[in-house]
């Protein structure tokens, strides 16, 4: 649209410089020969000044100085560059903008504000389709390479070492005896104990009669009832119950601590059996299935109302919680800065590297174009500028020369 105005301007001017030559034998005729003269004059020149930065007037290659952005397209794209990155976005004027921000303000108004039905609505529709576009199958296989790689570098034995060690010095194996103590009395308290104490006890005396007189005394014992199987499993459950209660069996529990962390130490069939163990156990994990069901919990969840209630509510604590304790926002406030400062300083360069990369892909018609879009058509002003300019100096010029 400027450029066609600038057009008719150029062709005003030469419509009124034949009409001056038409009628040349009129008083006002020099006048407006001047004066379309003089305008013609400017806009042709600014015409080709406004020409020549984006391509050869014409088509004329050989004329100097023409199409200046295009041969100057490099030095151009640098200045660019280096403006941006230096000036506009240098890393002094983000890091003071930075440090303008109330950080701990905003994450507690963002936390305070559930998420809207929409937002809700596209995070769902955006996860979905991305763990629909996750291969399974590979992702099986990546975690199994993955696991495997991991504990196949993995020394168990060392650890089984370390383990017991920190036990036994840390005296945490006390509570991990009366842990064990505690369930095994469970167990014997248990009615099934008790049934099946009774046979083996029965069982066992049964075999130690060997000879026919044992026999026949044990089966006048039991006649006679002085030998109850009941009375004896209870007192042997008693028995170990108050085993398993005094010092001398948490002693022996230390003990074969101690002995297991210096077997495993030290033997090396051992060692080689809990490593290969350890190996092959990976090998048997359903890693297909484990995905599988993962994933069909997620999708689940993640369809479900009571999701976003939980987040919201989670959210709405944080906020709470951050909003009573100025401490904490300072806290997060300084260590969101100090983050972000960090990584602008690592990545700053890119952003000069981005205009840079993005400005040399771009194809040199494209490029022309692009500029010519932008700024040419604030340039075609010039060239209708310069014509009316030109006429009014010339005839300013015819003025003064007839009263002169």
């Amino acid at each position: 649209m400027q450029r066609r105005w600038a057009n008719i301007t150029l062709g005003i001017a030469l419509f009124l410089f034949l009409v001056a030559l038409v009628f040349h034998r009129q008083f006002w005729a020099p006048y407006l020969e001047s004066m379309s003269l003089a305008g013609l004059a400017g806009g042709v020149a600014d015409w080709y000044a406004v020409t020549a930065l984006f391509r050869h007037p014409l088509g004329i290659t050989w004329l100097p100085h023409t199409s200046i952005i295009s041969a100057n397209r490099d030095r151009i794209v640098d200045a660019l560059a280096t403006l941006v990155e230096t000036e506009l976005l240098s890393v002094g004027f983000i890091e003071s903008n930075i440090a303008k921000l109330q950080v701990s303000r905003q994450i507690i108004r963002l936390l305070q504000a559930p998420p809207s039905p929409e937002i809700r609505g596209a995070i769902t529709e955006a996860v979905n389709q991305l763990l629909s576009l996750m291969p399974e199958d590979k992702l099986a296989d990546y975690l199994e390479r993955f696991t495997a790689d991991k504990v196949h570098g993995m020394d168990l034995s060392d650890y089984v070492v370390s383990i017991v060690k920190w036990l036994v010095q840390s005296e945490n194996d006390r509570p991990l005896f009366a842990f064990l103590a505690r369930h095994v009395i469970q167990v014997l308290n248990s009615v099934e104990f008790t049934e099946d104490m009774e046979n083996r006890l029965k069982d066992m005396l049964e075999k130690y009669t060997k000879t026919t007189t044992q026999k026949l005394v044990l089966g006048l014992l039991e006649s006679l009832g002085t030998v109850d199987y009941k009375d004896l499993s209870v007192t042997v459950k008693a028995q170990l119950i108050d085993w398993l209660q005094s010092k001398k069996a948490f002693e022996q529990f230390e003990l074969a601590l101690v002995r297991i962390m210096i077997t495993v130490r030290d033997d090396a069939a051992l060692r080689e059996r809990i490593e290969g163990a350890k190996d092959e156990l990976v090998t048997h994990v359903p890693w297909d299935r484990a995905v599988d069901l993962v994933m069909t919990e997620v999708r689940t969840r993640l369809n479900q109302e009571g999701l976003w209630d939980g987040i919201g509510k989670a959210m709405g604590d944080m906020a709470d919680a951050l909003s009573a304790n100025p401490e904490q926002q300072a806290m997060l406030e300084g260590m969101v800065k100090r983050m972000t400062v960090s990584l602008l300083r690592r990545y700053h360069p890119m952003i000069g590297r981005l205009v840079r990369d993005n400005l040399t892909h771009m194809d040199e018609r494209e490029w022309i174009d692009k500029l010519e879009w932008y700024v040419g058509r604030d340039l075609q002003w010039i060239r209708v500028n310069g014509a009316l300019v030109g006429g009014m100096v010339g005839l300013l010029l015819a003025i003064l020369i007839h009263l002169l």
